[in-house]
């Protein structure tokens, strides 16, 4: 059995999920995904659907999984699962209320790192001795910061569309 080594490089929940289960085509199965990094092992059997949850809790409750779905790793609240894909589709967020919530919770997360980031880029205006390296460490920091929220902006957009798409009649 053949392991390949990929480093997690994502922002974007849906491109990692296209991502695996691009690999699951071509035969790679998610084992497992430690520090940053994941393994992926052949396999002969059938293909899975993969889906990543960013879930309340660390731990997954097993009385909230769907019959017929594998927990395969997790990474703080990160969660990955798997499904065989000839048992049909899958998807953990079926509904326009629990997507909205669940973009909320990833949203969150990237703003506050963002407010985080800006705030700490931002205290080098107040100060009066400003070396080279602490403008240089701030200018950083609010880089950072920028880049976080232009992460969190996409799902701002989606989840704007989930509550006009949830208003408009059927």
């Amino acid at each position: 059995m053949n392991r390949s080594i990929y480093k997690n490089f994502f922002f974007n929940i849906e491109k990692e999920e296209a991502w695996l289960n691009k690999m699951c085509k071509k035969e790679y199965a998610l084992k497992e995904i430690s520090k940053g990094f994941y393994l992926l092992e052949d396999y002969i059997p059938g293909n899975f659907i993969y889906r990543i949850a960013f879930l309340k809790e660390s731990t997954p409750k097993n009385n909230n999984l769907a019959l017929n779905v594998e927990h395969i790793a997790s990474a703080n609240r990160w969660h990955y699962f798997r499904k065989d894909a000839a048992l049909g589709k899958f998807v953990i967020y079926s509904d326009i209320d629990s997507q909205m919530e669940h973009y909320q919770r990833i949203n969150f997360i990237w703003y506050i790192l963002a407010i985080i980031f800006l705030y700490s880029g931002l205290q080098v205006i107040f100060l009066r001795d400003k070396p080279v390296f602490n403008i240089l460490l701030n200018t950083g920091f609010i880089v950072i910061g920028i880049l976080f929220l232009i992460i969190g902006f996409p799902l701002t957009k989606k989840i704007y569309i989930l509550k006009r798409n949830k208003k408009l009649p059927l």
